[in-house]
């Protein structure tokens, strides 16, 4: 029989399958990460969900997310909290010295764009941590931030991908409105799955030989 491109099995249908699968899982984390506060449990979820899908593990995506969105509730909401306070001093620092340029010497304004970078870099690994691993939060934090020095340019990538919209929310408005239709059905599942591809190989250096994993 003929091979037909629109056979369930066929590249072009699971392709599609994909596309599909991606916007679900986007809309899903926008509307699960409505509160702020579970934001870091959206997060997780989406890794959980995305790690599998690089491993090609995927099974019922729904299913997945909400149950490690269940799991990862409670540690990632103190995880939230304290990025979000963290994002909040480092911005009422900067506005600041937008303020005040003269009263902060070079060497102050420079450690503090240094200090934004490892922290940006720290956030991004944060949550993808806390779906793959089972750890305490000190050590999720401490793992987050030694990873991310570790591997430099694996995570100015993975900062971009994570941080961007928040950018062009803040600085390009417009641009962002624009855009708006791209991060509602798939910015942030892609990100995460692109992202994913990238902690794959990270993580996979550091996974112990009992394995402690749970994505």
């Amino acid at each position: 029989m003929a091979q037909t491109p629109f056979r369930a099995d066929s590249p072009l249908m699971r392709a599609v399958g994909r596309v599909g699968d991606l916007a679900l899982i986007n809309i899903l984390f926008l509307f699960c990460s409505l509160p702020v506060f579970t934001l870091g449990a959206s997060s997780a979820a989406l890794y959980t969900v995305t790690l599998q899908i690089v491993r090609h593990e995927d099974g019922k995506l729904v299913k997945t997310f909400f149950s490690a969105f269940k799991r990862n509730f409670g540690q990632s909401t103190v995880l939230t909290l304290i990025v979000l306070a963290v994002f909040a001093g480092l911005y009422l620092d900067l506005r600041v010295m937008q303020a005040n340029p003269s009263m902060f010497p070079l060497v102050f304004r420079v450690g503090t764009f240094v200090a934004a970078i490892l922290i940006c870099f720290t956030a991004s690994y944060v949550f993808a941590l806390q779906a793959k691993f089972d750890n305490s939060i000190g050590g999720t934090l401490k793992n987050a931030f030694l990873l991310s020095i570790a591997h430099p340019f694996s995570s100015i990538a993975i900062a971009v991908l994570t941080f961007l919209p928040v950018a062009m929310a803040v600085f390009a408005t417009y641009y962002f409105l624009l855009a708006s239709i791209v991060f509602f059905l798939f910015w942030f599942s892609c990100a995460a799955a692109l992202n994913s591809y990238l902690f794959e190989r990270i993580f996979k250096k550091i996974s112990p030989p009992t394995d402690n994993t749970k994505a």
